[in-house]
């Protein structure tokens, strides 16, 4: 069982780490050029997360299944199922799609010759940053119920 625990948290450290930096490296006033280079970067780290977050979803709930943490109605895990599902909706649904029309906005105006983000440009790149806020900030709460447990 101390084997999974590890996996569990190494898994959650490796795969949620990167995803702390990409409010820091999507910054607002930056050129095209520097916004198309950064999508592209986040975009590219975006993997770890992705693999990474689901081996610590799967990890976790044969940690629920198979020790004696309590059942998955246990506060702080439902509590951590119900805040990591929303996350998903954040990302999936919300994240993905702007990241994606940010992209091609950027590729678009770049075709076009301009160096310069407009503002709506500038707008979806708040967008997207903020999305990545509001996720690291629901999987800091998920840490914070793993750790204290509350009942």
């Amino acid at each position: 069982m101390e084997w999974l625990v590890l996996l569990h948290v190494v898994s959650a450290v490796v795969g949620l780490g990167p995803a702390y930096a990409f409010p820091l490296i999507l910054k607002k006033e930056q050129s095209l050029v520097e916004v198309k280079r950064l999508t592209d970067l986040v975009n590219r780290l975006e993997i770890l997360p992705k693999i990474f977050g689901m081996l610590t979803l799967i990890t976790g709930v044969l940690l629920v299944w198979f020790g004696d943490y309590g059942t998955f109605l246990t506060l702080w895990i439902a509590g951590a199922l119900i805040l990591f599902l929303l996350a998903e909706v954040v990302i999936i649904g919300l994240l993905t799609p702007a990241a994606k029309k940010l992209s091609n906005m950027v590729a678009q105006l770049m075709d076009q010759g301009k160096t310069e983000s407009d503002p709506i440009t500038i707008g979806l790149l708040t967008k997207v940053r903020n999305f990545h806020i509001t996720s690291c900030v629901m999987v800091l709460v998920i840490i914070a119920l793993m750790v204290l447990k509350p009942v």
